[in-house]
């Protein structure tokens, strides 16, 4: 029985040391995964930014009179001691949100492609660090009334335009019939929107007051008036910037209350809550299964060394070195974690082919954090035997043979 008993301890740590590898190798991928996703370069700026989402429809505002209040909304915020830029726009990056429309090129039949669609105001791109790469961005003087202009990003151009073609004066609009409505006057940087790994992704900006140039429907059907956030640049970080987001908003109209505040760190911080989650969740498991396979370790090792402290005394007695009943219980104890080892890295393995959509740029095991995992539980399974061993190499010869 006591012998059956400790076959079937031993058999327990080497499924622990196991089960803690590939739980550690789980811990290292999602790790690394997040570190990749935060390190993402996303072409935006935030710092010193403040995101103020609004709902001027819920405040009352119609469609046709929005356009006074975007004007008053720049006004009043500009008037706000540091604040350098105000941008107004439909939504703003990292949010979770994607208004896509049909995009065809004036004069080419090749390409039927879908866009994401934004409008924004004269401010927008600095407001959020966007960077116009060629041509300009919305202006001013692009009003309701002025040539329906468009700034799209480098992707759309990479898609839509061959090598070299010089977008800069192109017309696209919904559909072949329609694809005169917009001309591109800028492109700008890809940057990320709806989340940091949405990639090859197309996007157009237009003013927030020009309207489809042959929408066949009044204005007040036309929901895509009402912006949905204001960006606020500020030439120092101002803790206080949401009190006074919400007093301006209220001098302009009571009714118009800020749905949301949030700065644009932590607007993008959002973004990887379920990575981070993740991520804790595999490391708290890792730890306490690699907890519970020294602990397992441990004990099998202390008890196989009160089994044995007769024998270990005549091996003393008979000239045995302390060193080599170290050694020889530390051997045991290795042997056991070198075994749940051999029996983990497949498992692990296996285990990441079924995670690998919901980790980053990483494929199959990554070797490095692997043989951190590996590393970590040969360091856990030496402390774990090296104690017994010790308790055993300091036996005297004379009082375990008394004791049997």
């Amino acid at each position: 029985m006591a012998g059956g008993a400790t076959l079937l301890q031993r058999t327990l740590v080497v499924v622990q040391a196991g089960l803690s590898l590939v739980l550690l190798v789980g811990a290292g991928l999602f790790a690394k995964s997040l570190s990749k996703l935060e390190h993402i370069d996303l072409k935006l700026d935030p710092v010193n930014r403040y995101i103020v989402h609004i709902n001027p429809q819920s405040a009352g505002y119609p469609q046709a009179k929005v356009g006074e209040l975007y004007r008053t909304i720049e006004e009043r915020f500009h008037a706000v001691p540091g604040v350098e830029k105000v941008g107004i726009s439909s939504f703003t990056p990292m949010e979770d949100n994607n208004n896509g429309w049909g995009v065809q090129i004036q004069g080419k039949t090749e390409h039927n492609a879908t866009a994401t669609f934004i409008k924004a105001n004269a401010d927008y791109f600095d407001s959020v660090g966007t960077r116009v790469v060629m041509g300009r961005g919305i202006r001013t003087e692009d009003t309701a009334g002025s040539q329906h202009v468009a700034v799209v990003n480098k992707e759309f151009v990479r898609q839509l335009f061959k090598p070299g073609e010089n977008p800069i004066g192109q017309h696209f609009g919904g559909n072949e019939k329609e694809a005169g409505d917009w001309e591109i006057v800028g492109v700008v940087e890809n940057t990320a929107y709806q989340s940091a790994t949405w990639k090859d992704h197309m996007m157009y900006f237009v003013p927030m007051m020009q309207r489809v140039a042959s929408a066949d429907y009044p204005i007040d059907k036309d929901e895509n008036m009402y912006a949905g956030a204001i960006v606020l640049k500020t030439s120092r970080q101002t803790p206080e910037m949401e009190e006074l987001a919400r007093k301006t908003l209220a001098g302009i109209n009571p009714n118009l209350s800020v749905v949301r505040f949030q700065t644009f760190t932590a607007q993008i911080a959002d973004q990887f809550d379920q990575d981070r989650m993740l991520s804790r969740l595999t490391m708290l498991f890792g730890g306490l299964a690699l907890l519970l396979a020294t602990l397992g370790l441990y004990g099998v090792t202390a008890y196989g060394v009160a089994r044995r402290t007769a024998e270990i005394g005549i091996r003393m007695a008979l000239g045995a070195k302390r060193s080599s009943v170290t050694a020889m219980v530390l051997r045991g104890a290795m042997l056991q974690a070198v075994i749940g080892l051999a029996l983990g890295v497949p498992v692990a393995i296996l285990c990441v082919h079924y995670v690998e959509s919901q980790l980053y740029e990483i494929r199959g095991v990554d070797a490095e954090v692997l043989a951190v995992a590996m590393l970590t539980l040969i360091a856990a399974a030496t402390l774990a035997g090296l104690i017994p061993a010790r308790r055993a190499a300091s036996i005297e010869p004379a009082r375990a043979l008394r004791m049997e």
